[in-house]
């Protein structure tokens, strides 16, 4: 249930002159589990993990009516840690020099998630601030488990092709306009975003963080079927180059079945021969009553190398509540080339070559 901040909300109508209608509301998720890993010449682990159902956040968001059909929105959302009560940092300027990732576990509450304001119409809505990519958004919403757990697809991550200077907007990117156009035109949907690298004009690489990207699909009865393209700007020590990230996804709900499918090309463009992948997904989601049972089948292909790797994954979700969730997954990683260390939800590492199997339960409050 969402709890509108009635005192943030009174405090707004007042501020001004004109009364206008406003409101503010709460907003979050706790998602903590067990997951138990296991992989090929790495002993196994026991942890206590969050976010196995949906990412754990906590957040406020708000609108004020303008007049005319005129919005202004505003979005505040963080991440938490919810095993051990810690946040996740950002990057400010979607480089790894403006990043604190690195800082898990001693990282206070920031608003990595998504921070924007903006206005919105019948004409649609712009935003400015820090949101998921068109590609991402893509990826998540054709995949069975969300891109969370163990079981989801690493369609975003880029093992086999990056090895330095790390990609910071495979989700989010930072310093972004965005505009999505209004529900209700056909079915038609579209979703545009540039982000700004924030480099002075005369630095070495002064493109270096830049993204831009779109996504257009097509929402109608049971078919929901999209295009992504995503492109980012960045440096490594030696040169300069891009990353190309492009696909196509969709679901078809026939009554208690929803399958699904993802096709996803990343390119990295630094040398001549660039390093590529191509990702694919097949998954199914069916739903008897208050159960959910999710799989998926993910191969990720790297071009012009035998180091592939393909995953498979169950699930099953159990809603107690309209709110409130138990879930429980299995998943299996075959690292199928001598030179490949995909994992199963990043949850252990293995030899090269190597397999990685994860088991997650836990439980799921949203508010």
């Amino acid at each position: 249930m969402k709890k509108s901040l009635l005192a943030l909300a009174v405090a707004g109508a007042f501020s001004g002159a004109a009364f206008a209608q406003s409101s503010v509301t709460l907003f979050g998720i706790v998602d903590t589990g067990i997951t138990y890993g296991t992989a090929d010449q790495n002993g196994h682990i026991l942890r206590m993990t969050n976010s196995g159902l949906n990412s754990s956040r906590i957040g406020v968001r708000g609108s004020e009516d303008l007049g005319g059909g005129l919005k202004a929105n505003f979005w505040m959302e963080a991440s938490v840690n919810t095993d051990d009560g810690s946040g996740v940092g950002t990057s400010t300027n979607n480089q790894v020099a403006g990043t604190n990732l690195s800082l898990l576990g001693a990282q206070g509450l920031a608003f990595n998630r998504r921070m924007f304001v903006g206005l919105s119409g019948g004409w649609g809505e712009f935003r400015m601030g820090r949101n998921y990519t068109p590609i991402f958004l893509q990826t998540t919403s054709n995949d069975p488990f969300g891109t969370n757990g163990v079981g989801d697809t690493k369609s975003y991550a880029l093992a086999g092709i990056v090895t330095t200077n790390s990609p910071q907007t495979t989700v989010r990117a930072s310093n972004m306009a965005e505009y999505l156009t209004p529900p209700g035109i056909g079915g038609v949907y579209a979703h545009a975003v540039y982000a700004l690298g924030e480099n002075a004009s005369n630095s070495v690489n002064p493109d270096d963080g830049k993204v831009w990207g779109a996504r257009l699909g097509y929402a109608g009865g049971p078919v929901d079927i999209s295009i992504a393209y995503n492109k980012l700007e960045l440096a490594n020590s030696a040169s300069a180059g891009a990353l190309d990230d492009y696909g196509i996804g969709g679901t078809f709900t026939f009554g208690a079945f929803k399958p699904m499918f993802l096709y996803t090309h990343h390119k990295l463009n630094f040398t001549t021969s660039p390093p590529e992948r191509t990702d694919w997904l097949l998954g199914l989601v069916m739903t008897f009553g208050a159960t959910d049972i999710r799989m998926s089948y993910n191969k990720y292909d790297i071009k012009n190398t035998s180091n592939d790797a393909q995953q498979f994954a169950l699930g099953a979700v159990y809603n107690l509540s309209r709110r409130t969730a138990f879930y429980a997954t299995y998943a299996y990683m075959d690292n199928m080339g001598q030179g490949t260390g995909f994992t199963t939800g990043g949850r252990l590492t293995t030899q090269p070559g190597g397999n990685t199997a994860g088991y997650e339960m836990g439980i799921r409050h949203s508010f």
